[in-house]
């Protein structure tokens, strides 16, 4: 019996993937668990696996389509007789085979209706092999399937297909009109327009998203400077030490910020869907650079933890991120994230809450300034510039305030982290 193969939801926030890549050609059979396909969101890609034994009957979704959460991406026969499946069956497996289902002998011929010959199968006697949705696509946006190159197997034309020659087509037209539209005078330069392009999906997925949220969730935010001179100072000591793990100033903030959302339970919690999620560990997202973009992988309870276990789970959660091995639990949970951009020469960093979360803390560059001590005499100091995101619908300036000390408290006097809570 066909059954339909459904886009799955990955994440508490995720609404829609792309497909990279299908593990399983059409026609092919598979078993139980057997990797289908691959999904990327804007977090991770994620082989998705076969509910059970079968064969792939059509492919609906190509790769390098990105849809939403729940639609039908394809069809797989499960092997068991009965119901309307059989009878859609024998169409899908010509369908993938590249053969368009013949009608029954008292069907009429099939003639297209005027406007619908650019996505017709064949204009010069010759057949064009394309998927079914490539053809309706193609038919849609009036482009004809004899001038494109499929990139499928036996240059199969697919729906990326024909959706690029699409775009080329739109992309190039404005471009012509306005330089027809504003003629050059005599001697003057020519006006560059620049060249135009299609966002990938990753990129496309990850600006729908952050551009929802920034508009959706009520951000507040709040900045600090810490005096970090005792934290690189430890930090030396420690490194000094020979210790198995080379402690890094991240490490050594990601364990404040977990201390802090130990010790206020309270702000460990997250809005979803209307409602309220309290979490009881303290997980700590960190945002990772890395060839596919920004990555937050979560380390997991992170205050509760010695300080040099909750280094060693930051630095595995970065490496992961940065080979691209992450899973999708590793990038759910957690009510913060830390952000660190001091690298980069940059005082304070004012960032967007990722998305799922309640806060995140930007922090900036350490930087040299000169400081009053109790005498009055000026005092060179190492600082740091921190700046919290936070969600007003789950919390308010003093709330925000409260927790951003709790860090500072951590960073300025960091025997704590050593010695527990």
């Amino acid at each position: 019996m066909l059954q339909k193969i459904l886009m799955p939801k990955l994440g508490l926030t995720m609404t829609e993937g792309q497909i990279t890549e299908w593990m399983v050609a059409p026609g092919a059979a598979f078993k139980p668990e057997q990797g289908l396909f691959v999904v990327e969101t804007d977090k991770v890609a994620t082989e998705i696996p076969a509910e059970g034994a079968g064969v792939l009957r059509e492919v609906v979704v190509p790769a390098g389509t990105t849809v939403a959460v729940g639609q039908v991406v394809g069809y797989w026969d499960d092997g068991v007789a009965g119901g309307a499946g059989d009878a859609l069956a024998a169409p899908a497996a010509a369908t993938v085979a590249g053969r368009a289902p013949e009608a029954p002998a008292s069907a009429p011929a099939f003639a297209p209706a005027a406007g619908q010959a650019a996505g017709a199968a064949a204009t010069h006697g010759e057949r064009v092999i394309a998927t079914p949705l490539a053809r309706r696509i193609a038919v849609r946006d009036g482009v004809d399937l004899q001038q494109i190159q499929g990139s499928g197997p036996r240059g199969r034309i697919k729906a990326a297909d024909v959706e690029a020659a699409a775009s080329r087509r739109v992309v190039a037209a404005p471009v012509a009109s306005v330089a027809a539209a504003v003629p050059a005078a005599a001697g003057a330069t020519a006006i560059d327009l620049g060249t135009r392009s299609q966002p990938d999906a990753h990129t496309a997925a990850m600006a729908r998203r952050l551009t929802a949220l920034k508009q959706e969730v009520p951000h507040f935010y709040l900045a600090v400077e810490a005096n970090a001179g005792a934290l690189l100072a430890l930090r030396r000591e420690l490194n000094a030490a020979a210790a198995p793990l080379r402690f890094t100033l991240n490490h050594m903030i990601v364990a404040a910020v977990g201390r802090a959302l130990a010790d206020l339970p309270q702000l460990n919690r997250v809005w979803a869907n209307g409602e309220i999620v309290t979490y009881s560990s303290t997980d700590v997202g960190v945002a990772v650079h890395s060839e596919r973009g920004l990555l937050v992988p979560v380390v997991r309870d992170a205050g509760r933890v010695s300080m040099t276990e909750s280094a060693r789970r930051t630095q595995a959660a970065v490496d992961s991120a940065r080979a691209g091995t992450l899973k999708p639990d590793d990038m759910r949970g957690g009510a913060v994230t830390v952000s660190n951009a001091g690298m980069h020469q940059v005082k304070f960093m004012t960032p967007i809450i990722n998305p799922g979360q309640a806060m995140i803390i930007g922090v900036g560059s350490i930087s040299q300034v000169f400081r009053p001590d109790a005498h009055g005499q000026p005092v060179l100091q190492e600082e740091i510039g921190l700046v919290l995101a936070g969600d007003h619908r789950l919390m308010d300036g003093v709330a925000g305030l409260e927790f951003l000390n709790r860090v500072v408290g951590y960073i300025e006097t960091p025997l704590r982290l050593l010695v527990g809570r």
